[in-house]
């Protein structure tokens, strides 16, 4: 079969889109490099409960070393309860202070927070992350987690105070 520069340059030019369909990585990369990756709690959440949102950083990119802090604003639904890595809030601000990160190390935090127990059921709820180290930046979304449809119809009741064991095949 002969081949000519014609036909190679449309196969050129079909395989040209295929080259950009490289997958891309899942975390969020700054220009200065920084990956920032984030994490909700699994499955749906239950008003008056306490989750952990994680996020993980990887120092990448010129800088030798620098400061690293993690911010996020909480929605109205959640409030915040606790956090590693010097982590403090300020109604619903959190700031994380990750201490110096040399480039190549990975840190991992968590933020702890409560669901607030007027939360609708089949409420989305999702927050933003910012992360500097040094001068680069990344911001990263929370995976969204959604509000238990049960979750209006819990209810809290005192169980007895004494119990008593009834004998098979009998009715209380």
């Amino acid at each position: 079969m002969i081949v000519t520069w014609k036909e190679r340059g449309l196969v050129l030019l079909a395989a040209a889109p295929l080259l950009g369909a490289v997958p891309m990585a899942t975390g969020a990369h700054a220009d200065g490099g920084v990956v920032l990756r984030t994490a909700s709690p699994k499955g749906d959440i239950l008003p008056g409960s306490t989750y952990a949102w994680t996020f993980k950083m990887r120092a990448e990119g010129p800088a030798k070393s620098g400061k690293a802090v993690f911010r996020t604003t909480l929605p109205r639904s959640l409030e915040f309860v606790s956090g590693e890595k010097d982590c403090r809030s300020k109604g619903r601000k959190v700031v994380c202070r990750l201490g110096t990160v040399k480039k190549g190390q990975k840190v991992t935090g968590v933020i702890r927070a409560k669901v607030s127990r007027r939360a609708a059921a089949g409420q989305r709820i999702s927050a933003r992350g910012t992360l500097t180290w040094g001068k680069a930046r990344a911001t990263r979304k929370f995976p969204t987690v959604r509000v238990a449809k049960a979750a209006g119809l819990l209810t809290a009741e005192p169980a007895p105070a004494t119990a008593r064991a009834v004998p098979p095949g009998s009715r209380p």
